[in-house]
């Protein structure tokens, strides 16, 4: 039976592929699972949420369409103990290799992607050059 593979979503990426800067597709692409789950945590939406609340500006509005990209692609929040988005996604990670899942979290946020290497959690990062996601590596 194959293993389950999870990529956790950031805001960021969140906004990237709401926002039709990035192709959803080429997450999974970059790690080769067409088949992978896409979840984020709740706090991540929190984060979300505060964005758009922030009037009429780019940011805002990237904000609301990552909110509805999440409805609409039916992604599965998961709620962790954390203080802020980022440990979140950490937390998450790590619990799902806990339970044997392959894991990636999907940031262009590079403190985050260093916190995850040291962790042994791998990041999927987009690439403005090549306009699509890229995994940093693959796990074992």
């Amino acid at each position: 039976m194959p293993k389950r593979v999870v990529v956790l979503v950031d805001s960021n990426t969140l906004m990237y592929v709401a926002a039709g800067l990035a192709p959803i597709d080429s997450i999974y692409e970059a790690i080769g699972y067409p088949s992978a789950e896409l979840a984020t945590t709740g706090h991540v939406v929190d984060e979300l949420r505060k964005i758009s609340s922030r009037g009429a500006g780019l940011a805002s509005k990237r904000a609301r369409a990552a909110l509805e990209l999440i409805e609409r692609l039916g992604l599965k929040v998961i709620d962790v103990p954390a203080y802020d988005a980022d440990e979140s996604l950490k937390a998450a990670a790590l619990k799902l290799k806990e339970e044997g899942v392959i894991v990636y979290v999907a940031t262009s946020d590079r403190e985050l992607r260093r916190s995850l290497r040291m962790i042994g959690v791998p990041s999927i990062y987009y690439r403005e050059s090549r306009g699509s996601f890229e995994a940093e590596w693959e796990p074992l």
